[in-house]
């Protein structure tokens, strides 16, 4: 109907997958107050706080308190090298679960995750597990033979993390 009509359309939905499938431009809202407005891609890719960055995702976003030294950001389960130095002392990391990878090399920055739930969807393959104390989801291959209980080395995508101020929460990068 939009593009029949050819006119602006404003759509109000709670639900993220009909906002991300509809929308050219996405108004995320908490409590009255703008959050952000942006393409879809750009809500996703570059989400300017915390609230933004779990509310679009399916699962959501994992967040990791850490605490940094320079370039250094050290989790409990998890410590890595940043691409640049932030400027706080806390944040918290940001990993949505389709951004860990498969194999590890040796300059990665690498996870071991303590399997504790297994979710097998055909075309995808979720772990919910322990990373130290953290809570952690990872979509896998469906094809990776894993079990409950299974240790399961990972590596991250650096290109994708997120960092968030621990006070304010807003994206730091």
């Amino acid at each position: 109907m939009h593009q029949r009509l050819g006119t602006t359309f404003i759509y109000v939905t709670h639900d993220q997958v009909e906002a991300m499938t509809m929308g050219d431009r996405i108004a995320v809202m908490k409590d009255g107050v703008l959050q952000q407005v942006a393409p879809p891609r750009e809500i996703y890719d570059e989400p300017v706080n915390m609230y933004v960055a779990g509310f679009i995702g399916s699962p959501r976003m994992n967040f990791l308190p850490v605490t940094i030294s320079d370039h250094k950001a050290k989790a409990s389960g998890l410590e890595l090298n940043l691409p640049k130095a932030p400027g706080v002392e806390r944040g918290i990391l940001g990993i949505r679960p389709e951004h860990f990878l498969p194999n590890v090399s040796g300059d990665d920055a690498a996870i071991d995750l303590k399997v504790e739930v297994l979710e097998v969807l055909g075309s995808d393959q979720y772990l919910y597990g322990k990373v130290g104390s953290d809570d952690l989801i990872v979509r896998v291959d469906p094809q990776l033979k894993i079990s409950v209980g299974d240790r399961v080395r990972l590596g991250l995508n650096m290109q994708r993390l997120h960092l968030f101020d621990a006070e304010t929460e807003k994206a730091l990068f």
